[in-house]
């Protein structure tokens, strides 16, 4: 307590390579300062960050090893663990196969002998207080766990511009009800307010952000990998988040997940005290972030007709660059919007059905798709 203001204590580590027995001294020494007690918690689910088949070194997914350094503490400490995610897409075991082989998570839960889910049923929790959730479909091995550990990956994101600790739980909800929120949730501050409502309920125990090697541009999916060299540690998912927002020079009133929580009463800056390194030892000053993801000038001040046709012009919006897409019908199963076809071979993308969610350009594995912005907001709108 500082004040009478009970502090969000973050832990951030330089640490330049996945070296494993680096990463579980690093872990180690975090949870000592972090003060985090694991008394109660028989079984924990670690939640890593698989969004789609993508090898390590993309930077898309949380690296393996730092899922084994965390599964060896744990595991030392008599802890049951299990390893699970809904990424991206539809929530198969054959599809959950793919990802775990690619990603190599499966690799490591083998040799670490950690039960790895393919358990594709969920169940519904309710959550009085939320503020757009009231009830939430969680995937079943939740239901079977004393706890969960956020195991999140440092990447710019083009509709939330950061993703991170907070944002790594939406994997919780199943494929098909991810899609579902991502129709319901089309405004921005909306979708934010579900993560926030999630977060709250699932409660993680403490959230690990890998940032050795981040991803930065056109993230979550198709940035560029970008050698940050920094791991980042808390009880609360929020701070880390916003720690991290720091370090890549992301100001809060551009963070839309951290504006939300201030606006919410979730959170405070000032309430944050960092441990471990000197953070401005850790910042980079040209770390590249989306464009914002959206903008309207004309809200009230137009006929409802005029504003959303305006808006829809201005708003970002995903192309199919055809010379890259080979018609794998990946961007069709997930779009919450039904607005892609598949048509020669090549995915045709409706704009009047489009919700702008970016599905699409997140999980397309041959990065065929780009976001295109009014030429006029490229420069302005940073």
């Amino acid at each position: 307590m500082l004040g009478g203001i009970s502090m969000s204590k973050v832990a951030i580590f330089r640490c330049e390579d996945y070296s494993v027995s680096k990463i579980q001294d690093i872990l180690m020494r975090a949870l000592e300062l972090l003060d985090i007690d694991l008394t109660g918690y028989k079984k924990l689910l670690l939640k890593p960050n698989l969004l789609t088949k993508k090898r390590p070194e993309e930077a898309v997914t949380t690296h393996p090893e730092v899922l084994k350094a965390l599964i060896r503490i744990l595991r030392n400490s008599g802890r049951d663990i299990i390893v699970a995610d809904s990424p991206g897409g539809p929530y198969t075991s054959k599809r959950l196969e793919g990802i775990y082989e690619a990603t190599g998570i499966k690799k490591v839960c083998a040799e670490e002998k950690v039960e790895l889910n393919y358990d594709t049923s969920f169940f519904e929790t309710s959550f009085d207080k939320g503020n757009v959730l009231k009830k939430i479909p969680i995937i079943m091995p939740v239901k079977n766990c004393d706890g969960v550990i956020s195991v999140a990956k440092l990447k710019t994101h083009r509709m939330a511009v950061y993703t991170g600790a907070v944002k790594n739980l939406f994997g919780l909800i199943p494929g098909g009800q991810k899609i579902e929120f991502h129709f319901r949730m089309q405004e921005l501050d909306r979708f934010m307010d579900l993560l926030l409502d999630l977060y709250l309920a699932i409660s993680p125990v403490f959230s690990i952000i890998d940032g050795i090697l981040a991803m930065e541009g056109d993230g979550p999916s198709a940035g560029n990998p970008r050698n940050l060299g920094v791991l980042i540690i808390s009880k609360d998912g929020i701070a880390a988040d916003y720690v991290a927002s720091q370090i890549i020079g992301l100001k809060k009133e551009d963070f839309p997940l951290i504006d939300r929580a201030i606006k919410r009463g979730l959170f405070n800056p000032e309430d944050v005290e960092v441990l471990g390194e000197n953070i401005e030892n850790l910042k980079v000053k040209d770390f590249k972030i989306p464009l914002r993801r959206d903008v309207n000038f004309t809200r009230g001040q137009l006929p409802k007709f005029f504003e959303s046709l305006i808006k829809n012009s201005l708003t970002p919006k995903p192309v199919i660059m055809k010379e890259k897409c080979v018609g794998c019908g990946e961007c069709f199963m997930t779009c919450p919007a039904k607005a892609i076809s598949i048509e020669n071979k090549k995915a045709q993308i409706d704009l009047l059905k489009c919700i702008r969610c970016y599905c699409c350009h997140e999980l397309c594995p041959e990065k065929a798709i780009r976001i295109k912005r009014f030429f006029a907001f490229k420069t302005l709108l940073r």
